[in-house]
């Protein structure tokens, strides 16, 4: 056999280790575009969880949540900053001084505002207490859980917008808040959650903290129809309804991301 010739036998086994080695590469690069196709579809399946998982878990996260992540310690917002955390202490206009144990409508909610959830289908009401940061105002919030449905109610709306008490004041003993009464009540407002993953309305209503009463307003100051001074506490309920909508809206991104 002349010098550098390979064997004939060993040519042989070469190529038969040269198509094994083809297969295997060949086996290996299937795999791995499986394996890349597979994670693009995990990806795009995670995407369709989280829309899944929004709209599922929403109507029922008043009962899975804690109620201290539905009512946070401190709820505020802050107009240089429209992207911060609703319950950022740094913008804090309202701290929390207690929970409502007792969550059945008629618990929480009095007046036209109980008859006008009732139609529309009441679950449970959950309320908590807030003060403002100064010990001046305080308000109960109420989370008003609907039965169905996610489309705005027009006579719910009209009741909102006519500043109408409606949610029962919680007071909190062993706090600032301890002598809080319907009575004292001076503002109220509220907003519809109109989304499809949070069937929930949100009504406040607001007082002052050493109970004075809202009362008329000198003739040059009021108009036509006698408007009493309610307007600072009903525009701090309207403010503290629209901020617990943000909240619930963040933590529900939160809790399904």
């Amino acid at each position: 056999m002349p010098p550098g010739e390979i064997p004939v036998g060993l040519q042989q086994k070469n190529s038969a280790g040269r198509k094994v080695l083809c297969v295997l590469l060949s086996v290996v690069g299937g795999l791995a575009l499986l394996g890349g196709g597979g994670l693009v579809a995990n990806t795009l399946s995670n995407a369709n969880q989280v829309i899944t998982n929004r709209s599922g878990y929403g109507p029922v996260m008043w009962r899975n949540e804690r109620a201290d992540k539905l009512f946070p310690k401190s709820l505020g917002g802050s107009k240089s900053e429209p992207q911060a955390s609703a319950t950022d202490p740094k913008h804090a206009a309202w701290n929390r001084v207690g929970i409502a144990q007792k969550t059945g409508c008629a618990d929480g909610l009095s007046g036209d505002l109980a008859d006008e959830v009732r139609k529309r289908g009441c679950k449970a009401v959950l309320r908590s207490t807030y003060v403002d940061p100064t010990g001046n105002f305080v308000a109960t919030v109420a989370l008003i859980v609907r039965a169905e449905g996610d489309d705005e109610d027009e006579s719910l709306r009209r009741f909102f917008d006519s500043g109408k008490h409606g949610v029962k004041a919680f007071a909190v003993d062993g706090t600032i808040a301890a002598d809080w009464k319907d009575q004292n009540r001076n503002g109220s407002g509220g907003v519809q959650e109109t989304g499809l993953y949070l069937p929930y309305d949100i009504a406040v209503t607001a007082g002052s903290v050493d109970g004075r009463k809202s009362g008329r307003l000198p003739a040059e100051w009021h108009n036509s129809n006698g408007k009493w001074d309610a307007t600072p506490w009903r525009e701090a309920a309207k403010a503290l309804a629209d901020t617990v909508s943000l909240h619930l809206d963040q933590l529900l991104g939160d809790v399904t991301s």
